[in-house]
């Protein structure tokens, strides 16, 4: 039993995180006090508000497709067919959503050059610094687990490891080689 599996409108948490995200993100640019830091914080903020519209009509589209804003329902109705089979554009365009969020490569300049030297993370160092760019790397990994659970079918996905050749396999799968090993 899942945690969240009673939780019948997750994605919509999710969506308010991302809306939490984006404020922290204009309040660490506005708290830095130059005036180069508040110009890279409105552009980084109006870029994210258009990313994130992107973002809220492809998660309409997921939820009208398996009629529920459950992440379990999502896997679910994903046992007979991937969504990346049918919605091949729309997750095409989740993977480059998400490269432009993440500031990921051909992406990775989400400033302009003369911000790159006073950009919104001018004036922090040290543990600032560290919780900015941790926060970016957990937004990639909330990402990738994203479009697993979206389009590449969630947890039910790793069946597909079962084609894969016999060094996959787990040590005490006995009937695998036709004979059996020794218990340990």
């Amino acid at each position: 039993m899942f945690l969240v599996d009673s939780v019948d409108s997750m994605i919509l948490y999710h969506l308010i995180l991302i809306l939490l995200s984006n404020i922290f993100f204009s309040i660490v640019g506005l708290l830095s006090q130059s005036r180069y830091a508040i110009i890279s914080t409105v552009r980084g903020l109006v870029h994210m508000i258009s990313l994130d519209i992107f973002i809220t009509v492809l998660y309409s589209l997921l939820v009208f497709s398996s009629q529920s804003a459950n992440f379990h329902d999502f896997v679910t109705n994903q046992t007979s067919y991937w969504y990346i089979i049918i919605y091949a554009p729309a997750a095409s365009g989740f993977v480059v959503v998400l490269f432009l969020e993440s500031k990921r490569a051909p992406f990775d300049h989400a400033e302009t050059e003369s911000e790159v030297v006073a950009g919104y993370a001018t004036e922090y160092n040290g543990p600032m610094l560290l919780m900015i760019f941790l926060a970016e790397y957990l937004h990639l990994i909330i990402s990738a687990i994203h479009f697993t659970l979206f389009f590449a079918g969630g947890w039910l996905g790793f069946e597909l490891l079962s084609i894969l050749p016999p060094f996959f396999a787990a040590y005490h799968d006995s009937n695998f080689y036709g004979h059996s090993f020794p218990s340990l």
